[in-house]
């Protein structure tokens, strides 16, 4: 049975209410607050990643994700093993961690084995090698992983899906051979830039300074010294082979020798290839061939695709540019900076079309895999680092790429729904944290890599949208002959004057600055007062409501004096 609240009772509680609201910042009818995705937020999402990763570990093997038993590596255990422990590394766990060093045991037995063929995993294990400190004993193990790396770089500069097994013999002499035909490396000086971006270093804040090279040796020479060393078999690789010699090109439909490679496995490829030149690995000759591929194959919507010269992909243009930027330092006989090179400004200006804008809210964003994927979204994450790009025709795209990733995260802390093929949760949570961390896997390309990101952004906005030139003033009409023939004196035909135009008024001048338009209200601002006006108007009910029930109570005492006093009059009538 429901209860009857008195009316002062009632307004009492309401007025409670509304000033509950008010205290909370929420009035009556307004919406919660959307979630944005701030740095607090994206914290939050990093910690619960990194504990699913722990949490993914098999503590017996120290391996991550599917086929993680304790045979080699069976089941992409070495390149899931080696992609989480790079994700964690660059989330802050340090290379201590009891988790990492069972991690760093195992790809360490894997390279030891020479059972890792496949280049995804060879060039993870070089990444994760090299991040775990790369001390002496791994400096051998990157060498060795770079040299078959290497030997199965194709004419076209890229990589497929396998690298061959190198014979003692075949490793040193490829590292003697490459070393002659390179130009001798700089020491590797350590900088602020090669440490993990979680320590909140910018990759452009050091004012450290690239030792300069030694003097180049004569090119034929070194190269014909080189050759003499080799086998027939090794002198055919593409890494020692003279550029007269190299001919990329597209593969037809139905080729009898096509070259196997993709643009995806060349991702992996290079970034592990250029980790590999702080190890004393002479990687001149494979870099040099690889700026060449992406300089020759990019598509003329400025996009790169999987193969080279295929139809363009998101992920695979990420993939052409991060190419480019090596090229630029490597071998930078183009003769423009990168912020002019039509090559990149092309490229980063068909992603700004097909990048997204952030917002505002983590809430009810678009699925993973209908922006592209989380190989995509690395990838994108990896060059605008590189270049130093913080927006894409004027669109913040960390902002928006953390919007969907927080929108889009697990309880348990891991990502489905990766949006490429192969993907896995432990692959997922690794790349969506590299993604939120804006990880740099080439920390030190990032010094060496010089660009004017203001121009270059100037010049994609450009492209994006071409600037329109103003038309030129049209000219004032010729005034019309009177239609009146002239007399043979007459030299020149009377017209009709044309009728002067007024002269426009001058505009005032005054010393006052120009007023703006007064700042609009903030929602919440309004709810606000809302709330304090409801507060008050309820306060003011509940006041009058108690002064009418006291002079309602006090009516019939009046009536009552009036009544006696009415009785004494009659009564002093009569006598």
């Amino acid at each position: 049975m429901c209860s009857v609240i008195p009316a002062g009772q009632r307004l009492k509680t309401t007025a409670s209410i509304a000033f509950l609201l008010l205290l909370t910042g929420q009035a009556v009818g307004q919406q919660p607050a959307p979630r944005p995705a701030d740095k607090l937020a994206i914290d939050m999402a990093v910690d619960k990643g990194v504990k699913f990763l722990r949490e993914s570990q098999n503590q017996a093997t120290g391996l991550f994700g599917p086929g993680t038993g304790a045979g080699g590596g069976k089941g992409w255990g070495a390149g899931y093993t080696a992609l989480a422990g790079i994700a964690l590394i660059e989330c802050g766990v340090p290379n201590t961690d009891p988790g990492l060093k069972k991690a760093l045991i195992r790809i360490r037995a894997f390279a030891d084995a020479g059972e890792m063929d496949d280049t995804y995993e060879v060039a993870l294990a070089i990444l994760f090698l090299d991040r775990m400190g790369g001390g002496k004993p791994d400096r051998t193990r990157i060498q060795i992983l770079a040299a078959r790396l290497m030997a199965g770089q194709t004419m076209n500069g890229g990589w497929g899906y396998k690298v061959p097994k190198l014979s003692a013999v075949e490793y040193s002499t490829t590292i003697s051979a490459l070393k002659k035909m390179s130009t001798p490396q700089a020491p590797f000086v350590p900088s602020s830039r090669d440490r993990p971006s979680s320590l909140g270093l910018c990759i452009k804040s050091s004012d450290d300074v690239v030792p300069p090279l030694p003097p180049k040796a004569e090119p034929e020479k070194s190269r014909a010294d080189a050759l003499r060393t080799l086998s027939a078999t090794m002198k055919a690789w593409p890494i020692f082979l003279h550029p007269n010699q190299i001919t990329m090109r597209v593969n037809k439909e139905k080729d009898p020798a096509p070259i196997a490679d993709c643009n995806s496995n060349t991702h992996f490829a290079m970034l592990a290839v250029w980790a590999a030149r702080k190890h004393e690995v002479p990687v001149e000759q494979s870099l040099t061939l690889l700026a060449k591929r992406f300089r020759t194959s990019q598509n003329a919507d400025g996009t790169w695709g999987y193969s080279y010269g295929g139809g363009g992909t998101r992920a695979m243009t990420c993939v052409g540019l991060l190419g480019m930027a090596i090229g630029h330092v490597v071998d930078p006989e183009v003769g423009i900076p990168p912020e002019k090179d039509p090559k990149v400004v092309g490229g980063f200006a068909w992603l700004s079309k097909v990048i997204g804008a952030p917002v505002g809210t983590t809430e009810n964003r678009p699925a993973i895999k209908e922006v592209g994927g989380l190989y995509y979204m690395w990838a994108m994450e990896r060059i605008a680092v590189i270049y130093d790009v913080t927006k894409l025709d004027k669109k913040d795209w960390h902002l928006w790429g953390a919007e969907i990733l927080l929108c889009h995260q697990k309880i348990d802390g891991s990502w489905e729904d990766g949006g490429y093929h192969g993907e896995k949760p432990v692959l997922n949570t690794a790349l969506a944290l590299l993604f939120l961390r804006r990880a740099n896997l080439t920390p030190d390309l990032s010094r060496r890599f010089t660009i004017d990101t203001s121009a270059l952004t100037a010049k994609v906005a450009e492209t994006v949208t071409p600037v329109i030139a103003p038309e030129p003033p049209r000219p004032e009409p010729m005034p019309e002959p009177i239609a009146i023939a002239p007399s043979p004196r007459e030299v020149v035909a009377k017209v009709t004057p044309p009728t002067p135009t007024p002269p426009a008024p001058t505009p005032q001048v005054t010393s006052e600055a120009p007023r703006s338009d007064p700042p609009k209200e903030s929602s919440g601002m309004i709810w606000i007062i809302l709330g304090i006006v409801l507060v008050l108007v309820l306060v003011g009910a509940l006041f009058f409501l108690k002064k009418k029930n006291k002079e309602e109570e006090e009516k019939p005492k009046k009536k009552k004096k009036k009544k006696v006093k009415a009785k004494v009059e009659v009564e002093e009538d009569d006598e």
